[in-house]
């Protein structure tokens, strides 16, 4: 006969919550919001993430001390009781909501080894500490004797996806106007390759993505528009 699955609908605002683990220490990165349908005004099929930004405005200091409080850590020390001592990247996808009084309640949807795509370009282009400092920190089990410093600024990224995604991506097409990196606009490169001649091509579904730092998630959003409308 046929199977029939029965799942509780959470509604909400969804947040991504990553942290870096040495095994015993804790740091939260910044947080973020991708967005994953495929077209403008939440419309289309789901994607692995047409966009993001950071911070996430849903998380506020409360959320966040909640999270860490009775998520992130439980998590982490449950893996340490069971003789795993994480060391890496711990990505929890959350669903946030609030309950019929007001209070806030925080649901986890997934958790990942690893840093979010496309949620690690504003991450990172928000980062002004040393990248490299922080992973050998957590290799050497020292993230509790470092301090990371992050922009204040909202930082964005739009995804240049290739043509026929999600479905049936193109490839081959060349990458043509490539913006120049600077310090409030980059061009972070993912499913693209070099030809034969040197020259960038299409190579996968989600190509590019253009992120910008701005005053707010409107303003960080100018600076990739205006370069991917040319």
């Amino acid at each position: 006969g046929a199977r029939v699955v029965i799942e509780d609908f959470l509604d909400g605002e969804e947040a991504s919550f990553i942290v870096m683990v040495d095994g015993k220490n804790i740091l939260p990165m910044a947080t973020s919001q991708d967005h994953k349908r495929l077209l403008d005004h939440d419309q289309g099929p789901n994607t692995g993430g047409m966009g993001a930004y950071s911070p996430a405005p849903v998380v506020t200091p409360d959320i966040h001390a909640k999270v860490m409080r009775e998520i992130i850590r439980p998590t982490v020390e449950g893996m340490a009781r069971d003789g795993i001592e994480y060391t890496g990247f711990l990505y929890a996808g959350l669903m946030i909501s609030k309950d019929n009084e007001g209070n806030p309640v925080v649901r986890t949807l997934e958790f990942n080894c690893r840093m979010g795509d496309p949620e690690t370009q504003p991450i990172l282009m928000r980062l002004k500490s040393d990248y490299s400092l922080i992973v050998e920190a957590a290799i050497d089990g020292k993230l509790d004797q470092i301090e990371v410093e992050w922009d204040r600024r909202t930082a964005l990224g739009v995804v240049c996806a290739a043509r026929g995604y999600p479905t049936a991506p193109e490839k081959g097409a060349l990458i043509e106007h490539l913006p120049e990196n600077t310090a409030d606009k980059m061009v972070f490169h993912a499913g693209s390759k070099m030809n034969e001649d040197g020259k960038p091509v299409v190579s996968g579904g989600r190509v590019l993505c253009v992120v910008g730092l701005g005053e707010s998630v409107a303003a960080a959003q100018k600076p990739p528009m205006k370069r991917l409308t040319k």
